[in-house]
Parts: C-alpha cells; structure tokens; sequence
C-alpha cells in the first residue's frame, strides 16, 4: 500500500484539478454560458477561443447521450486505477502526480453530468473539438503514466533516458 505522503499528494493534485475544473466552468457559465448572448470569445483569431458548450458524449462528442453508461464506465475505470496504485509499495512520484490528475479530472467531469446530464466544455483550439481543465488533465495523465511506464527510472523514481550507446 502506498506511503501515506503519496496518497496525501495524489489527494491534493486530484482536488486541485477538481477545484480549479469547478471554478472555470462557473466562470465560463456566469459569462458566456446558456442565458448569455455571446456563448464564444476570440482569443487569438480562429485558433483560440472560449466557447461554452454542452457535451452529452464522451470524448469529442462520442457516445452522445449515454450519460449513465459513460458514469458507470468512468467510475469502474477510475476504481481500476485507483487499486491498481493502492497495491503499489512504493509509487512514483510522476504516477501518483498522473493519477491525482486523472482522478480529479474524472470526478469533476462526473460532477457534471450527475448535476446536469452533460459536461461542460469551453476551450477552443483550432479543428480540435472542445474541451475543459478536466479533460486536459486527464489527458495529460495518461501521457505522463504511458511514459513513466514505458522508461527506466533512477533511484529516485524519475525517468532516466534510454542509453543510445549500447
């Protein structure tokens, strides 16, 4: 089972990222959101904006209107992850970052569609459809444990690079 600074750490990312998800979309609905009469806010022309959106699906829109199924796949992939970490003596740190990440970016999102029945997006970038601090996070938690479990680490649990050499 992990050190208990691991599961504090892990904790607090995963708050952080639920906190901070939570904020911004309030944010985004008190200004742009449903009642308002701009839903979209150019930031850099075309390629950057804020714009609410409701989505009902999972990522990019897919699986639209499957709400309960998405929560219940949502949370049987989290309780996975989570025990999956739990039997670790001695977790990474770059894993117990990139699981608190994953972790609070699907609780924030399921907060979402447990109160409305869809998930809040608002960041635009080029082609890419919308998204939110959430799903960033998730996002980039996956890439982190990908490469934290695809290279050999040091001592100290960081990622040491591939010697080229051999």
């Amino acid at each position: 089972m992990p050190a208990r600074s691991d599961t504090v750490r892990l904790v607090a990312v995963a708050a952080s990222v639920v906190t901070t998800d939570q904020l911004t979309k309030s944010l985004v609905v008190s200004t742009i959101g449903p009642s308002r009469l701009e839903s979209r806010v150019e930031l850099a022309a075309g390629w950057l904006a804020l714009e609410y959106t409701e989505n009902r699906g999972a990522a990019f829109g897919l699986l639209s209107g499957l709400v309960p199924v998405l929560a219940v796949a949502s949370i049987a992939v989290l309780t996975g992850l989570l025990l999956h970490y739990m039997r670790q003596a001695r977790p990474l740190p770059w894993q117990t970052i990139a699981i608190g990440g994953i972790t609070g970016g699907a609780v924030s999102n399921l907060l979402d569609r447990f109160r409305f029945g869809y998930v809040i997006d608002f960041l635009s970038v080029g082609p890419w459809p919308n998204f939110n601090v959430a799903d960033s996070a998730i996002t980039i938690g996956v890439l982190v444990l990908i490469w934290s479990w695809t290279r050999p680490t040091t001592a100290f649990g960081m990622p040491r690079a591939i010697d080229q050499s051999s």
